[in-house]
């Protein structure tokens, strides 16, 4: 499978074998960036991964697999998806950032991640903005 996260003014497409993969990543995630926040998660493997990322403009990466968030890279998702939201695309993801925090917390309330679920209870508070250039790119 593969997810699509933001935190902050930078985001990354990445890939992880199965959910309890997945749950593992995020919980990693959540120790050393505590304000990612989840856009989309899709069936996917390590080829599609690769292809996304290649697709992404150079003048975009940021470091290993992250991006600058821009919604560029949103629309290389999307296509790829074949995804064609009705509204915004802003307002796409923070609708399907929702549902899957939903999922997760139903999927595990009943396990030992409290932590892990507690955050993903929370309402998100997703930016979609995007950053001005000054703030990432250096001279």
């Amino acid at each position: 499978m593969l997810y699509f996260i933001k935190s902050g003014n930078y985001c990354k497409i990445g890939f992880s074998k199965d959910r309890n993969a997945l749950l593992t990543r995020l919980r990693a995630y959540l120790t050393h960036n505590p304000s990612f926040q989840i856009l989309d998660i899709r069936k996917g493997d390590q080829i599609t991964e690769k292809h996304l990322h290649s697709l992404i403009p150079k003048g975009l990466h940021h470091y290993g697999e992250w991006c600058v968030w821009n919604k560029e890279i949103a629309h290389i998702w999307l296509r790829a998806y074949k995804v064609k939201p009705e509204e915004p695309i802003e307002e796409y993801f923070i609708k399907r950032n929702k549902i899957i925090n939903r999922a997760i917390v139903k999927e595990y309330q009943d396990s030992f991640y409290y932590n892990l679920i507690r955050y993903f209870k929370k309402e998100s508070n997703l930016d979609m903005s995007e950053p001005d250039e000054t703030e990432w790119r250096t001279p």
